[in-house]
């Protein structure tokens, strides 16, 4: 019986391809796949993000207990959730020195254990660091939690984010057999291969593609609404990003949140090519390109 945990990470496009496997349930299910993502992790049936976040036995034994069940009956079990590698706040995600998820390694053991054990095939998208940061910053703005990218930052270097560090920590925990890696950034060209990869073939063909759901802050809703928040101590930040997003669309010609300077940026994707050089000559790892 084959285990397989997409992580994620956040913001490269997981809830698209979470929607798509989640439309196909059905037949994935009458195709001897099991198959749960957050609609089903977040909640009281199968508390996995609740497990991790307390350790408490009245969630560990839901989760291990259904997980059982699924995998004595489905030739195939495949997880995903992104917070399976922690949080997107500021004091969780990364530390001054890039160090990205430091509770990872942790969460993810704990994770193969509920579900029974390895092997393990993990699946990671990547992001350009500087915009991966904006993107979780736009998170925690949706959730009320940050008002200012400056503050969410805390001093970090925004380009520096250890991928490949991340990855040698996944590829090193028991259990693991491969961590297959691919760009944010070439998500639309690889789909088809990486859902061929994800899933056995003659179900990965059959997953529909819908038009992506989310849309972020603009810079100019992003300026509107530091503004606003700054203003008003009491007013329901969640609110006021659904307002900026609705006054500041893209659709009218509002260019994407860009809070740092265009020499970050650069610093960032060159890193960001660095990185992504190195990462398929990693033990354990598959890197998919174009």
């Amino acid at each position: 019986m084959a285990l397989t945990i997409h992580l994620g990470a956040h913001k490269t496009a997981s809830t698209h391809l979470q929607y798509s496997l989640r439309l196909a349930q059905p037949a994935l299910m009458r195709g001897g796949v099991f198959y749960a993502d957050p609609a089903q992790l977040r909640h009281p049936g199968l508390p996995l993000t609740d497990a991790l976040a307390t350790g408490r036995r009245e969630y560990l034994d839901p989760v291990a207990k259904r997980l059982a069940h699924a995998r004595a009956l489905y030739p195939e079990v495949v997880l995903s959730e992104e917070n399976i590698l922690g949080g997107t706040r500021s004091s969780r995600i990364c530390g001054r020195n890039g160090f990205v998820y430091p509770t990872a390694v942790a969460r993810v053991r704990r994770t193969i254990e509920l579900a029974g054990g390895g092997p393990v095939t993990l699946f990671l998208s990547v992001r350009d660091p500087a915009h991966f940061y904006v993107s979780a910053f736009a998170l925690q703005m949706n959730h009320g939690a940050e008002v200012e990218f400056g503050a969410y930052l805390a001093d970090r270097d925004p380009a520096q984010i250890g991928w490949t560090g991340l990855v040698r920590r996944l590829s090193g925990i028991p259990g693991v057999a491969r961590v297959v890696v691919w760009r944010y950034e070439d998500y639309a060209a690889l789909r088809p291969r990486l859902l061929a990869r994800l899933l056995p073939p003659a179900l990965a063909a059959g997953i529909p593609d819908p038009p992506p759901a989310n849309e972020s802050v603009t810079q100019a809703g992003y300026e509107w609404f530091v503004r606003r928040a700054l203003n008003d101590s009491d007013i329901d930040l969640r609110l006021l990003v659904r307002r900026a997003r609705n006054r500041f669309p893209r659709a009218e010609g509002h260019g994407p949140m860009r809070p740092l300077d265009a020499a970050t940026y650069a610093r960032s994707a060159r890193k960001y090519d660095d990185q992504m050089a190195l990462m398929g000559d990693l033990p354990g790892v598959e890197f998919l390109t174009p």
